[in-house]
């Protein structure tokens, strides 16, 4: 008798001292069980349905009245808007990715420094935040895919440099600007502030804000809950790490925030891994915080001096 058998037969006649106590102590495991399920359940459908932060400015609020609102379409066929702010025309287009549980109009401060300085913009909302269609977010996967969509469409256009892009982004939008760039030629210069490694590194930080607690096991089964829900979400579940190789033609800036370590130790891993050329700098606090004034501005400022020098406005003759 194998020992599955055993348990059977110990269940249905319970007559020894194992089974008695099997009998006691399984409905206490299939309780335990269906709660860490039911946890990790609820953690997977807040990270993939985050709270939406409402947009309640525009760029006219910055005094960018000349932007226009332009549709593009996703690989999977959901209609997206972005914000397009031009400045000098044939000049680079920087593409301005949000952070996770944001929008695109919490970066127009950001928007306004470049397009004082000559530079295009597109920004637009990632699926499950501000106003975009899309209900479920993929944590970076289909993301990617959103990001190059826009890219194509913007392009297009003979009022922008077609083969000289920028995109910076932070968290969320730091990891799409990494995975974008690994398959788009068009991305020449990245910022990224605050990249995760993999969608399902992500994941585990959100869970244990969920839930508010740290736990290998609910995680693992959060990860599960979260590839069941996405499941066409894309071919891949490999970490960046394995493909920033591929990345030594793309001038690369990445940030971190020491009031972040969790992200901080990932963005580190992917700087490490990266190949020049590239360069780090390490703040105390960055974009995955609110940032005022004059904080705010050397920020700006910062990543301004990187593009200009890396992405100028005109290309020597």
């Amino acid at each position: 008798m194998n020992f599955l058998t055993r348990i059977i037969t110990t269940i249905r006649y319970p007559e020894s001292t194992f089974g008695k106590t099997l009998l006691r102590t399984l409905p206490i495991v299939l309780f335990v069980l269906i709660l860490v399920i039911g946890f990790s359940a609820f953690a997977a459908y807040r990270a993939v349905v985050p709270n939406r932060l409402a947009e309640t400015i525009d760029p006219s609020n910055f005094l960018l009245r000349n932007f226009q609102s332009l549709p593009f379409e996703t690989p999977d066929r959901i209609s997206m808007e972005g914000w397009f702010i031009p400045s000098v025309r044939g000049a680079p287009v920087i593409f301005l990715c949000h952070s996770y549980k944001s929008n695109r109009s919490e970066v127009l401060t950001l928007a306004s420094t470049f397009q004082e300085n000559g530079y295009n913009l597109f920004l637009f909302d990632f699926r499950a935040h501000g106003t975009s269609a899309a209900g479920l977010s993929t944590l970076g996967l289909k993301e990617t895919q959103d990001l190059n969509a826009a890219i194509q469409m913007i392009t297009e256009r003979n009022d922008v440099d077609q083969n000289r892009v920028g995109v910076w982004g932070v968290t969320l939008g730091a990891y799409v600007a990494l995975a974008a760039a690994i398959t788009n030629e068009k991305i020449k210069v990245l910022v990224v502030d605050s990249p995760f490694e993999s969608p399902d590194a992500f994941l585990d930080l959100q869970t244990t804000s969920i839930l508010g607690i740290s736990n290998s096991a609910l995680n693992a089964m959060t990860r599960g809950c979260f590839w069941m829900i996405n499941f066409s979400a894309g071919p891949s579940r490999d970490p960046l790490l394995n493909s920033l190789t591929s990345l030594q033609s793309c001038e690369k800036l990445f940030i971190t925030a020491e009031e972040t370590p969790q992200l901080e130790t990932q963005s580190l891993n992917l700087f490490n891994h990266a190949h020049d050329p590239k360069e780090l700098l390490r703040l105390k606090r960055s974009r995955t915080s609110l940032l005022y004034d004059v904080e705010r501005k050397n920020y700006e400022n910062m990543v301004l001096d990187f593009f200009k020098k890396r992405l100028p406005i005109r290309t020597n003759p």
